[in-house]
């Protein structure tokens, strides 16, 4: 039987566009930059120190009552867990992890949705903050930077969106995509070496040797609090069945 030369083709579904960032992220990124962009060029001194004091987080402030936590906002201890991934230190400790944000947070914002993924990105942030406050639990400098929250979604992301073989696969990561079970996402090579760069990397961080990322120390303890986080955690997130079409 000869084919209709009149038969249309069979539509194609298309593959989503590589850089397609969902509004969240965008949003968080322009609420990042915002507040940087603020507390630098608008904020006084006196509104500046305010910001630092109580956005920011102050390991030492849970352990000790040095004069420095005494003069904090009342509260300041429950929201500054989340609230230190606001603030930045300078233009290039902002546009790395802005950055980070965009790569990894399509994927991760795609799969949970808005909502889902904002409060995983707060949960990343304590997650960070936790794990360095267990390391420096007498530290009274403050802790800033989003870097919690993205290493969340780097580990987060690492969980669906690293092994398939696609080298766009990041950015067009859809959300029906199963999630690897860690045993085998940590058997994957793609995966594995990247899990091992991230730490290695954070490693070479906490022998001091971030001087070239911008003004100040790495806080790569919240660095690897985010990640393992992320990467353990991401599930509880998910969005199930009931929660809509995952089409």
């Amino acid at each position: 039987m000869s084919a209709d030369p009149f038969r249309e083709p069979p539509l194609r579904r298309p593959s989503p566009p590589a850089f397609n960032v969902p509004s969240v992220v965008l949003v968080f990124i322009a609420a990042l930059v915002a507040v940087h962009l603020f507390r630098v060029m608008v904020a006084g001194p006196t509104i500046e120190g305010w910001m630092i004091l109580n956005l920011s987080f102050i390991p030492g402030c849970y352990s000790d009552l040095a004069e420095i936590c005494t003069v904090r906002a009342p509260g300041a201890d429950l929201w500054t867990p989340a609230s230190y991934t606001l603030l930045h230190g300078d233009a290039m400790h902002i546009g790395l992890n802005s950055l980070w944000l965009l790569v990894f947070g399509t994927p991760v914002a795609r799969r949970l949705g808005a909502q889902r993924f904002l409060v995983f990105s707060i949960a990343g942030s304590v997650a960070g903050a936790a794990l360095f406050f267990v390391i420096n639990p007498t530290l009274l400098q403050p802790v800033i930077g989003a870097s919690g929250a993205v290493s969340a979604m780097m580990g987060g992301a690492s969980r669906f969106a690293l092994s398939r073989g696609d080298r766009f696969s990041m950015m067009r990561a859809y959300r029906h995509q199963p999630l690897t079970p860690i045993a085998s996402a940590l058997s994957d090579r793609t995966v594995l070496v990247f899990v091992i760069v991230f730490f290695a990397t954070n490693l070479l961080f906490s022998a001091g040797m971030g001087g070239a990322f911008g003004e100040g120390s790495v806080a790569w303890e919240a660095h690897l609090g985010g990640f393992v986080f992320g990467f353990l955690g991401l599930g509880l997130f998910e969005r199930r069945p009931s929660d809509g079409n995952p089409h």
